[in-house]
């Protein structure tokens, strides 16, 4: 068993200039802690892999192809691998998102 506590992990600035932790990384599956500041965003961008998205704290808004939907605490998005997403952080609070990068078949 391996038990990870998100709050010791470091923090980093990811590439596209968001502040993250990397929570895991094995055997193709990747999981994020995305740590957004208020009205902070992530452009939009593809991935090769199938990504599902966590609101672990504040509200924001995530796009994915043509559909963008405000989100909050505890709701989870699902983005097919190939297609272009982004999220924005509602201004006024962090956006806090688990992000997992799931394994490609």
């Amino acid at each position: 068993m391996e038990i990870i506590k998100m709050s010791e992990l470091p923090t980093f600035k990811s590439p596209k200039g968001i502040t993250a932790r990397k929570l895991l990384d094995k055997d193709g599956l990747v999981l994020m802690n995305l740590l957004f500041k208020p009205g902070e965003v992530l452009e939009m961008h593809t991935t090769p892999q199938n990504v599902v998205f966590y609101v672990v704290n504040g509200e924001g808004t995530i796009t994915i192809g043509d559909e963008e939907s405000k989100v909050k605490k505890d709701e989870l998005v699902y983005s097919p691998k190939g297609i272009p997403h982004g999220l924005k952080a509602a201004g006024g609070q962090e956006f806090h998102v688990l992000v997992w990068k799931l394994p490609t078949v």
